[in-house]
């Protein structure tokens, strides 16, 4: 049998949609991971002038493009509870995180259930 009939056969051709279909939506969950959206409880030094300033809660994202800082609540001078949300996957979310752990005007950055 020739590939050309072989490809046309019904069986084959209904099979290989099937296949296609199954690859599409594995590869269309792999491509869309899970976003980032954790709620932060973040510890700064005494001189930072506003926590809640929307610059500065820029300023501790670095250069981590595509992520925001949003303030959800502000418990004390020296401590804001903020909303990250971003793209994932998770590893980059736990990267963004551990960049902003390492900010100077940072003393401490613990999730919020």
């Amino acid at each position: 049998m020739s590939m050309h009939r072989w490809l046309n056969r019904p069986a084959n051709a209904a099979s290989a949609l099937a296949l296609a279909l199954a690859l599409g939506s594995t590869s269309a969950a792999a491509a869309t991971p899970e976003p980032c959206d954790v709620k932060l409880s973040v510890t700064l030094t005494p001189d930072v002038p506003d926590p809640g300033d929307d610059e500065f809660l820029g300023s501790l994202l670095s250069d981590n493009t595509g992520y925001e800082l949003t303030l959800r609540q502000r418990p004390s001078l020296s401590v804001v509870i903020v909303e990250l949300i971003g793209p994932g996957p998770a590893y980059r979310c736990r990267a963004v995180v551990e960049a902003m752990r390492k900010d100077a005007r940072v003393v401490s950055v613990d999730y919020v259930s």
